[in-house]
């Protein structure tokens, strides 16, 4: 019986353990007043000048990561465990990722 309770006691822990994770991970990226923007897009797309031109211009923190192909951005992003803002995948992807429900509407307000 002891060993059940201990036992129970460390999935608990486990699960709570996760939740907080879970919540750590979808609080929105901040880098002290200055919120980030994270890009994953194709590598060598846009110039570095441009990033920092609209960092300056905007105060937003751009984190740019880049992929070489659509279908590593695809797993990647159906994996989860990182909130990219903006992605830019192939037309015939943007389909494919609709059907996976794994795109959002874009907020223009």
């Amino acid at each position: 019986m002891k060993k059940i309770s201990i036992a129970v006691i460390i999935i608990l822990a486990v699960c709570l353990g996760l939740a907080g994770w879970s919540h750590h991970l979808e609080k929105p990226a901040t880098k002290g007043n200055h919120q980030n923007l994270i890009i994953y897009n194709w590598g060598d797309y846009l110039d570095p000048k441009l990033i920092k031109k609209f960092e300056q211009k905007t105060g937003y923190h751009v984190v740019y990561e880049t992929f070489d192909s659509n279908e590593a951005m695809y797993t990647k992003i159906k994996q989860g465990g990182t909130a990219y803002d903006l992605t830019i995948p192939s037309e015939y992807m943007v389909t494919k990722m609709r059907k996976a429900h794994l795109l959002d509407r874009i907020d223009q307000k």
